[in-house]
């Protein structure tokens, strides 16, 4: 039969096919000039113009206010003529799924843009067709797929990580359980019910450890579990279920869940028996360590202790011993003296280490002389060395700036720490060596200072060294190296150095010696003349000078007084604040130079003497009887109070404890057990300040 050929008009077969289509238009890519082709009564109620010359800037400004809300950040970043030409070009194609508002809802739509089959290539069709009913579908099934696989899937995957999982209603109490392993089974209890926190407590008194029964039956109540969930969201407790005879400890959770059925109570209950057994075994093995550590550490200090003090207590049998043979006394004094200091330094070291870990090692830095830092170095460790036949070296020729800022005793402390290990860990006739360099900084206004001290000495092993700067550690047991020290030195070393921004590196070999680097940036520092004028002055000289020392110790007095004496001072003394303070003002003003203060002393301690004698001179501060009396002394009178040098020498030696002083009216502070130079150039030069301010008072 002859085929019958249909001949249909292009206009036909298309405005058949714009039905399925909300719009179309018809667009020059070129011109980007667009006329509506179709649309349908909904599109047109919208009101948009049916032609015009820009359409990506039509469609962004129009249709941003039609397309829905959470699509709308979407459209105006993908509906681009740069996106459209771009996958027009790869796939013929650009098409983009979003919602449309008609008649105020939310209606999907698809939107596609074809080109037009022509030579030139200049055209392309816009539709917007309505996808709704199969995006509408599409989502029905996913959320019915996603609450399956909620429910279902993820439930029973999860369920198998626990030892039994209820559900509970909490209004009926009626229960059933949803999950249980083996060995819950074998405890024997209901997996339905109708009084579910009844017939727990009834179960738990049965199986549960008898060290956890109380504190379960305590908790486990609807009304505390209630109130814990509303209050909180989740209830959780640990408890241990004898499970084959032995305890087993498990974790029970519960969760108050709402959903279209009502409330329910999930109670998962979780076998954490092997975590909580490790949890266990570490927590006695790091107090094992620390008792270890803290066994160790005393024993270490009880022999670095009792070593000082007896040689302190022997040498001064000794020299009671032989009052008439002076060099005998001289040794026996050298001796007590090297053994006071090694026990300082050990005091010292614990209570570096105590302010470094708690925050409150704060660095003093002042102009320093680096060739003083190295003489006095050199000085106390050639000592060191030479006791036991080593051979040590000094080297800082490549140094060129020894005036800078830093703080001296950190930096002596630190180079001492490190040189005092090297020859403690040297054996005898071996050698020590210190080189000092000096190189640019990144930070053009400083020069950096590179410490290097090698030994030649017993070395570190490999596995000691990543603990080396760790406190209170040291490779070998001091009974069998006999060592001295708190094992402190290095820790402090490495932390001193972090608080001044510098590095430490330490390499080393066993048998072959060890090897330290420092490395600090510091500020060069150019005095003035008179800085050096007072420098050069060292020796204190306090002839004619009168000093009240406020000091409840009987000792202690005597010898600071001992001391003084030795400078020229006369000293008259108070044995607690208040009579102190009763000696300054019965005198007449200027009869004392200068106050040493004690901080700890009975009646009246040394903060509250000093603010008392400031008030003295201060008619406006409101202190006792120091504030009554103070208005009527005359001028001269109240800044003689007010100038008076005290200087507090106490035991109390951290840096709040300066800081107290100088806030109470302390000019300075000198630590406990002192320097006699120190101290005396200390009141010299306050009380040489306190003359010259008068004078310029005057």
């Amino acid at each position: 039969m002859k085929q019958e050929v249909l001949k249909v008009s292009q206009s036909s077969v298309a405005q058949a096919l714009a039905t399925d289509y909300f719009c179309i238009y018809y667009v020059n890519t070129i011109t980007d000039k667009f006329i509506e082709y179709s649309a349908s009564p909904e599109y047109r109620e919208l009101g948009l113009p049916t032609s015009g010359d820009d359409i990506i800037g039509f469609s962004r400004t129009n249709f941003e206010q039609f397309i829905y809300p959470d699509d709308r950040k979407r459209f105006m970043q993908t509906f681009t003529k740069d996106n459209i030409m771009s996958s027009l070009d790869a796939h013929g194609t650009f098409t983009m799924t979003f919602r449309f508002m008609f008649r105020e809802v939310p209606t999907y739509v698809h939107l596609k843009v074809t080109r037009m089959v022509e030579k030139e290539a200049r055209h392309v069709v816009i539709g917007i067709s309505s996808v709704d009913e199969q995006m509408q579908v599409r989502e029905a099934y996913e959320k019915a797929h996603h609450a399956s696989l909620t429910y279902n899937h993820v439930a029973q995957a999860l369920a198998g990580d626990y030892f039994s999982i209820y559900v509970v209603d909490p209004d009926a109490d009626h229960f059933i359980e949803y999950s249980s392993s083996g060995d819950y089974d074998q405890l024997g209890i209901e997996k339905s019910g109708d009084d579910f926190f009844g017939l727990s407590r009834f179960n738990m008194a049965r199986v549960i450890y008898p060290e956890d029964k109380d504190r379960f039956l305590g908790t486990f109540t609807k009304d505390k579990i209630m109130s814990i969930l509303e209050r909180d969201g989740s209830f959780t407790m640990k408890y241990r279920l004898m499970v084959g005879g032995e305890p087993t400890y498990v974790s029970m959770k519960a969760t108050l869940m709402h959903d279209e059925a009502g409330r329910h109570l999930i109670f998962g209950t979780n076998n954490i028996d092997a975590q909580m057994k490790r949890e266990e075994a570490y927590r006695r093995e790091m107090a094992a360590a620390r008792t270890t550590a803290r066994n160790d550490f005393l024993a270490n200090m009880s022999h670095d202790i009792r070593t000082p003090m007896n040689a302190i207590v022997g040498y001064t049998n000794i020299a009671k011993q032989h009052p008439e043979d002076p060099e005998a006394v001289r040794s026996a004094l050298d001796k007590i003296g090297s053994a006071s200091h090694f026990l300082l330094s050990l005091i010292n070291d614990i209570l570096d280490i105590s302010k470094i870990e708690s925050g409150r090692m704060q660095l003093n830095e002042a102009a320093c002389d680096l060739g003083d830092v190295f003489r006095r170095i050199e000085d106390i460790t050639a000592l060191q060395a030479s006791d036991k036949s080593l051979n040590v070296s000094y080297d800082r020729s490549s140094v060129r700036h020894y005036r800078v800022l830093a703080d001296e005793l950190r930096i002596e402390q630190i180079l001492v720490n490190i040189i005092s290990n090297a020859i403690k860990y040297t054996p005898e006739g071996k050698s020590v060596e210190l080189i000092a360099e000096e190189t640019p900084a990144p930070d053009p206004a400083k020069n950096r200072y590179r410490f290097i001290i090698r030994d030649t000495g017993i070395g570190i092993s490999e596995d000691y060294l990543p603990h080396i700067f760790e406190s209170f550690t040291r490779e070998e047991n001091t009974k069998l190296n006999r060592v001295q020290g708190t094992g402190l030195g290095l820790a402090i070393t490495a932390r001193i150095v972090e608080l001044m921004d510098g590095t430490i590196r330490v390499k080393s070999k066993p048998g072959e010696g060890s090897e330290f680097t420092v490395e600090i940036d510091l500020q060069p520092y150019e005095e003035s003349p008179s800085e050096e004028t007072v420098s050069a002055h060292s020796t204190a000289d306090l002839t004619g000078c009168r000093i009240l020392l406020v000091e409840d110790n009987d000792i202690n007095a005597e010898i600071a007084a001992m001391a003084l004496a030795q400078y020229g001072a006369e000293t008259e003394r108070a044995d607690n604040g208040l009579a102190g303070l009763e000696k300054i003002k019965n005198s007449a003003p200027g009869h004392y130079d200068a106050v040493l203060m004690d901080i700890q002393m009975p009646v009246m301690n040394g903060y509250e003497c000093t603010r008392e004698i400031r008030a003295l001179g201060d008619p406006s501060t409101v202190s006792g009887t120091a504030s009554e009396e103070s208005a009527e002394r005359p001028a001269a009178a109240a800044r003689y109070y007010l100038t008076l040098p005290i200087i507090a020498m106490s035991a109390n030696a951290y840096d709040e404890d300066i800081r107290d002083c100088l806030q109470a009216g302390m000019n300075a502070h000198v630590a406990k057990p002192f320097d006699p130079d120190h101290l005396a150039q200390t009141l010299e030069q306050y009380i040489h300040k306190g003359t010259s301010s008068e004078a310029a008072g005057q």
